[in-house]
């Protein structure tokens, strides 16, 4: 259901992120996720972001998420009770890298079922498949089948079912077994393509060299205004930090007074960084970055406007001056 009144900062799909903590450290993750987090949402904070989301009204789902929420099960398990005591549309993401054996899934399943969860994502990807077995995405998918019916499960994205079989459901697959079936610029393609990669976080970094990169004056036209003000899918994490869309690592506030901060961006009352991005998108951070802080392209281009941005990022953070740079892991972790 959209909106009439299309307002900033009131997307209609929320990502409560209970842990940055995963067990993978994928090469396309947007929010530098992996093993070497540590901290966990308080269930306190569970609630007070949940009531946060229902304040929004009619038409806002959450999506609980992480990292993977399903290594903390109880907490998912609560904020899945929470979420079904407030009533709102809820699902949960899960990359099915615990999922071990068949009745350890029939069991969580069930249980989150019982909780009140109406929906369930399960990501298939080339990512995940480099330290998740195949086999576990599979019997994961087929007892949620099982437990949610079809029309519950939501399999992200079902085409990479198919390309993963090619090489095997027993054993992790190195993103070269890719490469080597297919080619270099086919398997870029099908990743950059065939995936939509979103080129932040680790993205640009770790598989840019499969895309033709571009130097940063090619995005001195591309803003970010849209992404920011009225991206339909953010997130909330443990940390207070409210993240418009995609842009793991840029902060546009604190998620406890989301009223007050919607209030802000209504009025144009921003931050620096953000004020640039949506004016003039990470171009615009490139020349003030080049200026004052002396930021130096990377010699061989950019995978797009957010592998920009993030590299930019990672410059200005040595500086300790922008409070939009949090959380601050996500900046010491190498990408």
């Amino acid at each position: 259901m959209r909106r009439a009144n299309f307002l900033p900062l009131h997307p209609e799909d929320i990502g409560l992120i209970l842990s940055y903590r995963c067990q993978c450290g994928c090469k396309h993750c947007l929010y530098n996720c992996g093993p070497t987090w540590q901290e966990w949402i308080s269930p306190e904070d569970i609630r007070s972001a949940l009531a946060m989301i229902g304040s929004l009204g009619e038409g806002t789902q959450v999506h609980i998420t992480g990292g993977e929420p399903l290594l903390n099960f109880s907490l998912a398990l609560q904020a899945v009770e929470i979420a079904n005591e407030l009533d709102i549309p809820r699902y949960i993401e899960t990359n099915a890298g615990w999922c071990t054996n068949a009745d350890l899934a029939h069991q969580r399943f069930s249980s989150l079922r019982q909780a009140g969860l109406q929906a369930i994502l399960i990501s298939c990807s080339p990512f995940h498949a480099e330290t998740i077995p195949p086999w576990r995405t599979c019997m994961a998918i087929d007892i949620a089948l099982q437990v949610f019916g079809a029309r519950r499960v939501i399999i992200y994205l079902p085409e990479w079912l198919d390309h993963v079989a090619r090489f095997g459901a027993s054993e992790p697959i190195p993103i070269e077994r890719y490469i080597q079936a297919y080619g270099h610029d086919p398997a870029g393609l099908l990743f950059w393509e065939g995936y939509r990669l979103i080129p932040g976080g680790r993205a640009g970094y770790q598989l840019g060299h499969l895309i033709e990169k571009q130097p940063a004056s090619a995005f001195r036209h591309e803003d970010c205004y849209a992404e920011i003000m009225f991206s339909p899918h953010s997130h909330m994490d443990l940390y207070g930090n409210y993240i418009s869309g995609f842009c793991g690592g840029l902060v546009l506030g604190d998620w406890h007074d989301l009223p007050a901060l919607q209030s802000d961006y209504s009025s144009g009352n921003y931050s620096e960084l953000i004020s640039i991005l949506l004016s003039q998108g990470p171009y615009g951070l490139f020349k003030m970055a080049s200026s004052d802080f002396g930021y130096q392209q990377l010699k061989d281009g950019y995978a797009g406007k957010c592998h920009l941005c993030v590299d930019i990022r990672h410059h200005l953070f040595r500086y300790g001056q922008f409070p939009e740079l949090r959380p601050h892991q996500f900046y010491q972790e190498r990408h």
